[in-house]
């Protein structure tokens, strides 16, 4: 890490992104305790439990994390919950293992027509909640038709099941992202799900498969009535976030230091700005969505502010009294970059009565005490 620059040699200043603060989309460690004062007391819609009680439901990609987290909610609504796992040399998938005895697990790789097929026909599902794919965007550079056949060959295969295995099917829930909407003009920001306003031009190989999902569940949805919920999750995050993702690379780094392992914290694009949203609320949104039976309309899952890496890492740091250097790695860099990505979710709250409830200090430090609570990930280097 010898390549490593100080922080404070690459932040920038953009004047959208000051013009955005004082619009108020921007988090900053200045207007931190006005931004968590407007949490205070807010309400989000809640699923009803007698819908969903003993309803059939399909997680594909329920050992990933926000396929977990789904689980736990689905579970805690009374569903009987499958859902699909890859083939692994070893039986264990750790964000789930709590579950086990309350999921029935399926093997299966989801461009397996025949696999997938089977399931569907096996389970006869009243719900899907479609979270499989590659969603590490810099794996989407490295490894591009791996991504692309997973991601959009796999969707063509869950939805070809649907409609030829859905004799009971009430909703199938597509986990879009905002890497569709890509490259934004800062004038377009915040993004709307409006295409005139925020047409999609997506940066990255993993944008692209994800664009062709939300084309897949229209295409189902308009020729053979399938009924396709979709939505555009940006960010989110909290515990068991993978340890590539650059939350959990802030989180892991801020463990590490408590516990007297660290003495820096190293980054990638600290000018980045992204819209995180806690993944519970996010799940939150797939299941409300899907209970209503809104389909063939794409919703923005967003908290509706941004944040700049620099300044997640910032309120990192001062939610702990940490006082490190921050450097920057020219290596965590993407080929592409998305620099700024703020949604709207105008749309969503109208329609379902769903807000975020959690703060973005809720993220770091549910994600902080994550790392602490599993030490055996703590000393790996994450890209």
């Amino acid at each position: 890490m010898d390549n490593l620059i100080p922080i404070e040699e690459v932040l920038e200043t953009n004047p959208r992104v000051q013009e955005l603060e004082k619009e108020g989309y921007i988090i900053t460690p200045e207007n931190i305790n006005q931004y968590i004062e407007s949490f205070k007391d807010r309400k989000s819609a809640k699923p009803n439990p007698d819908y969903w009680k003993e309803k059939r439901v399909l997680i594909t990609g329920i050992g990933g994390f926000a396929g977990s987290h789904l689980a736990e909610q689905l579970i805690g609504l009374g569903c009987e919950v499958h859902g699909t796992i890859r083939r692994h040399a070893v039986p264990m998938h750790e964000n789930i293992e709590h579950l086990r005895g309350h999921i029935t697990l399926h093997e299966a790789d989801i461009t397996s027509a025949e696999r997938i097929y089977a399931i569907f026909d096996e389970i006869n599902p009243h719900a899907v909640f479609h979270l499989a794919a590659e969603s590490f965007v810099p794996t989407s550079f490295r490894e591009p038709v791996r991504v692309i056949t997973n991601n959009i060959v796999g969707t063509m295969k869950i939805f070809e099941a649907a409609r030829r295995f859905g004799e009971d099917l009430e909703s199938i829930q597509v986990a879009c992202s905002s890497e569709q909407y890509g490259l934004v003009n800062p004038s377009e920001v915040p993004v709307t799900e409006e295409e005139k306003k925020n047409p999609f031009r997506p940066r990255s190989v993993y944008g692209i498969t994800k664009v062709s999902t939300e084309q897949i569940a229209l295409l189902y949805h308009n020729s053979y009535g399938v009924p396709s919920v979709i939505t555009r999750g940006f960010n989110h995050e909290g515990p068991r976030r993978g340890i590539q993702f650059v939350t959990s690379v802030v989180h892991r780094q801020i463990a590490e230091i408590l516990a007297g392992n660290r003495k820096k914290i190293v980054i990638g694009n600290p000018n980045a700005i992204r819209d995180f949203t806690h993944v519970k609320d996010t799940v939150n949104a797939y299941v409300l969505l899907s209970e209503k039976k809104i389909y063939g309309d794409p919703f923005n899952v967003c908290s509706g502010m941004g944040i700049s890496i620099a300044n997640y890492v910032s309120l990192a740091k001062k939610t702990y009294n940490i006082d490190v250097g921050v450097f920057v790695d020219p290596d965590r860099l993407r080929p592409s970059e998305v620099p700024l990505l703020i949604g709207r979710n105008e749309k969503i709250k109208n329609k379902i009565g769903w807000y975020p409830t959690r703060t973005i200090i809720n993220i770091i430090q549910e994600g902080v005490k994550y790392f602490q609570d599993h030490p055996e990930q703590l000393g790996i280097e994450a890209h």
